[in-house]
Order: structure tokens, then sequence, then C-alpha cells
């Protein structure tokens, strides 16, 4: 939350309210969807290496799925600017599964250096 932070005051300075309002649905819904994984594939990379795999794939798809189906919603609820809101979804999205990426790579090396 501390990017959108940021990201705020230029954002409503240079696109105004709806530009801000755009933005912060992108990082809420990609924090969401973001957070819901990583709980999923903490507990994952916990369990039998066979179904490792069955889960990060799988929790992609769904994590996919859920993204765009909550855009679908919002769309169809809210006036919101959906170029924006893609647009920002999108890039908070990819700063985000770095850093789960990052998250997780850091968790394997620990569980790896207390194994041996």
């Amino acid at each position: 939350m501390g990017l959108s932070a940021l990201a705020a005051y230029p954002t409503y300075r240079l696109g105004g309210r709806e530009s801000l309002q755009s933005m912060l649905l992108g990082a809420g819904l990609s924090l969401m969807t973001i957070v819901l994984s990583y709980l999923v594939l903490a507990f994952a990379f916990r369990n039998a290496k066979q179904i490792q795999m069955v889960i990060v794939v799988g929790g992609f798809v769904v994590r996919v799925a859920m993204l765009f189906g909550l855009l679908a919603l919002i769309a169809s609820t809210l006036v919101v600017n959906l170029n924006q809101l893609v647009i920002w979804m999108v890039s908070f999205y990819m700063v985000l599964v770095v850093v789960e990426a990052w998250e997780l790579a850091a968790e394997m090396r620990g569980s790896r250096l207390r194994e041996g």
C-alpha cells in the first residue's frame, strides 16, 4: 500500500479524482488477489512436492479468473474509467507478483538452510 500512497498525489494532480479512484481500486484488487494467493502458495510449499506444481499452476489460473471476475463486477456496478483501472491494476499486480515471488524464494531458501 506504500506504493499506492506514493502514487496518490501525482495521480490526483495529473488525472483528477477519477484517476485517483481507478488507482485505488486497482491497488486494492491487486493487493487482495496477491495476498489470498500468497497464503495458498505458502500452504502449498509446506506440503508434498507432488501437489506443489498443481497448486501453483492452478492457483495462477484461479488468481487471474478471480481478478477478472472482480473487474467485471466493478465494471457493472460502479461508474469507473475501465482503461485507467486496468492500467493501474496491471501495474500494481506486476509489482506485487515480483514481491510475492521474492518472498516465496526467501522462504524456500530459509527452509533449505534449516533442513541442511
